[in-house]
């Protein structure tokens, strides 16, 4: 008899944990904002934004991406790709100033 009811307690503080980490990780995720926005945060905030690629420009130790979705920012990934004009990219990374530009150090591309 002890151990049924145990048995259920944990079933049931599992069951509540799981939809607690579900809520926790619904909410903290960072939602995608638009590249007007981007260009208006503080630098180094962690930022996530979608767009179609304009232009692509490798070099030795890194990849100069312009992206544009009703605006243009540039983003600096270090580390060569393999993308071209006109895919559609998600990018995650901070916000950086360049010459008095608001450019993107990607962490993260991902080709939609």
């Amino acid at each position: 008899m002890k151990d049924s009811l145990l048995l259920r307690i944990a079933l049931i503080t599992s069951i509540i944990g799981l939809g607690a980490l579900a809520l926790i990780l619904s909410t903290t995720g960072l939602q995608e904002i638009d590249i007007s926005e981007a260009k208006e945060l503080e630098e180094d905030t962690t930022i996530k934004i979608t767009g179609t690629i304009e232009r692509v420009t490798n070099k030795e130790d890194f990849a100069i991406i312009n992206i544009r979705k009703e605006e243009e920012i540039t983003v600096i990934i270090f580390d060569n790709v393999d993308i071209s004009k006109g895919q559609r990219v998600e990018i995650t990374g901070k916000t950086q100033e360049y010459k008095g530009e608001k450019e993107i150090i990607a962490d993260k591309i991902i080709i939609k």
